[in-house]
């Protein structure tokens, strides 16, 4: 059976994107662990799961910027080098690419492969891509 890991900023609205992508890959037998990043993340191995998928909640004025705690849960992934990815914000009007720039960035400095990145506005967005997605 194929795992995915979906990390998350908590927020409302990423909690319903996530609830979509969730509901989208179980409908392809996929089992699904989520994991809210906070400051006091544990450690994380993504060698366990066959995609892990790291989304953020855009800030920022204009955007472009991502939640400051998902620095601290990528200190703590382990087992990182060639896994695959997907980097995923929430939908906004200014800033969205730089903040998938970034979050892309980050995620490759830990030697991650980046398979997609989406913005994702909610809940059937979130489970359309997820029932799309061939793991």
């Amino acid at each position: 059976m194929k795992k995915v890991l979906i990390a998350y900023s908590k927020d409302e609205k990423m909690l319903d994107i996530v609830d979509g992508l969730k509901v989208g890959f179980e409908e392809q037998g996929v089992k699904v662990d989520r994991e809210v990043i906070s400051k006091n993340s544990a450690k994380i191995y993504f060698g366990r799961y066959d995609l892990v998928m790291v989304g953020s909640f855009n800030l920022g004025l204009f955007g472009g910027k991502i939640d400051s705690k998902i620095d601290l849960f990528l200190q703590n992934a382990k087992m990182t080098t060639g896994q695959d990815v997907v980097a995923f914000v929430q939908e906004r009007f200014w800033g969205k690419s730089k903040a998938l720039k970034i979050l892309m960035n980050k995620l490759e400095s830990l030697g991650c492969v980046v398979k997609d990145f989406r913005e994702l506005s909610d809940k059937e967005a979130g489970q359309r891509y997820a029932k799309g997605f061939k793991l």
